[in-house]
């Protein structure tokens, strides 16, 4: 894919105890010929590139976002990186703790329903800061009386 010089970037390198090392940078574009016309409210098309070391093995990825905002390239970082932070806490506490991946409920509004009361339990706990979800949900169902214990109730 060719595309213009950027009109703004940022990088940043992270470094963390268990052997990873992590380069992302990110360039803004306003030129948007790839992008559909109908499209009228987008601004900019941002790409994040992402080197990561890891114990001596190399990755590179490259993610492409569309955007109505006309932010910094430091602020987008930002905004993408924080997005990502809840969906990923999100999804891997409803698979983890409350096994949401080996659901088989698929009827009708069943999946829905179920994981809008996993997202209101994971609130509620977040609420009363219990950090061990999987150990709090094992002792509310032990003893409904553990549960009507917590705020917010």
């Amino acid at each position: 894919m060719t595309i213009s010089q950027p009109i703004d970037s940022y990088s940043t390198y992270d470094t963390n105890d268990h052997g990873r090392y992590e380069e992302r940078t990110i360039e803004i574009f306003d030129d948007l010929h790839m992008i559909a016309r109908d499209w009228t409210m987008v601004r900019r098309l941002i790409k994040v590139t992402a080197k990561v070391v890891r114990y001596g093995n190399v990755s590179e990825e490259t993610r492409y976002y569309i955007s109505n905002l006309t932010v910094t390239a430091k602020d987008f970082l930002h905004i993408i990186r924080s997005h990502w932070a809840i969906e990923n806490s999100l999804h891997y506490v409803k698979d983890v703790a409350f096994l949401e991946d080996c659901n088989r409920m698929r009827t009708k509004q069943i999946p829905v329903v179920t994981s809008l009361l996993r997202s209101m339990a994971i609130n509620l706990l977040n609420f009363n800061k219990i950090t061990n979800i999987t150990q709090a949900r094992k002792l509310f169902a032990w003893g409904i009386d553990n549960l009507f214990s917590l705020k917010g109730i």
